[in-house]
């Protein structure tokens, strides 16, 4: 089990919240296949994070030749080794909508997160439910430890060079 997986389940089973919903972290996404029926279309490189809700709303997808794709999550249903598309339509060209809205989770990662004003840590990851909804955040204290937080507790301060 890797380091991500560590903070995305809870004391079920692995990839379970406690409600049975799915949850996983961004960094365990980054190295799932995204499918269309189980067919491989490509590999997430990048998680989309709108900060003011804290939701995921999408992946940047490399597939065939290295094009690059936007998949909203509302397009797609995580699934634990996979991520499926409804539609390899669902795969946008653009994603300029999207990245006006959110933040890449690679740029986030060492930003500072705040708990009650008070910086305790650097971004390391979040973990997400399969709607999307950021449940928590994984920091990186002084020390080096790695530590989850209620994600409506804190605050990811965004560099200016996080959005896209």
């Amino acid at each position: 089990m890797n380091m991500d997986s560590r903070f995305a389940k809870d004391a079920d089973e692995r990839g379970r919240a406690a409600g049975g919903d799915y949850s996983s972290s961004g960094g365990e996404l980054l190295h799932l296949p995204v499918c269309v029926d189980g067919a491989e279309l490509g590999r997430p490189t990048d998680l989309l994070v709108d900060l003011d809700r804290l939701r995921v709303v999408g992946l940047n997808v490399r597939c065939g030749q290295g094009v690059e794709r936007f998949l909203p999550l509302a397009a797609a249903a995580l699934e634990g080794k996979q991520i499926n598309a409804f539609s390899s339509l669902a795969l946008l060209d653009e994603s300029a909508y999207y990245g006006e809205h959110g933040a890449s989770l690679r740029s986030l990662r060492g930003a500072i997160v705040d708990l009650a004003g008070r910086p305790i840590g650097t971004l390391a990851d979040i973990v997400l439910r399969a709607d999307g909804e950021v449940t928590r955040i994984v920091v990186r204290n002084e020390s080096g430890k790695l530590r989850r937080h209620g994600a409506k507790h804190v605050r990811i301060r965004q560099r200016k060079a996080a959005r896209r």
